[in-house]
């Protein structure tokens, strides 16, 4: 039992996505799945192994938000309950911020997007 918990603990801080509802939040990236099998509500475990926070928002094909984390520090986990239907997805990190000469820095823009489609 402990070494499966010492295993489990080493995949997430190492940002290993631990299965088919799992997102890891880096600073540039977002690693996790590309095809969810199954319409209906799913549980995401979310972990963010950066040294910045981030969002983990999911909107549909059309662009709309179907479900959104409130910010995850860096070095924290969230839960993300979503009802998916089939079809295509945007998972994304929607912060945007300003560095000390001003320049807005866009967590998008700088990678922390993926898709992701639902199948039936």
């Amino acid at each position: 039992m402990k070494k499966g918990i010492v295993l489990l603990l080493i995949a997430v801080a190492c940002g290993v996505p631990l299965g088919e509802g799992s997102f890891t939040l880096r600073d540039g990236s977002i690693d996790g799945p590309d095809r969810i099998n199954g319409t209906e509500t799913k549980s995401f475990s979310i972990a963010n192994v950066g040294e910045f926070g981030h969002t983990l928002v999911v909107a549909d094909s059309e662009g709309r938000v179907v479900a959104a984390t409130d910010l995850v520090a860096a070095g924290a986990d969230a839960r993300l309950d979503v009802d998916l239907e089939a079809g295509t997805y945007s998972v994304t990190c929607r912060i945007v911020t300003e560095d000390q000469e001003g320049n807005l820095i866009d967590h998008y823009e700088l990678g922390m997007h993926r898709t992701v489609i639902v199948d039936r």
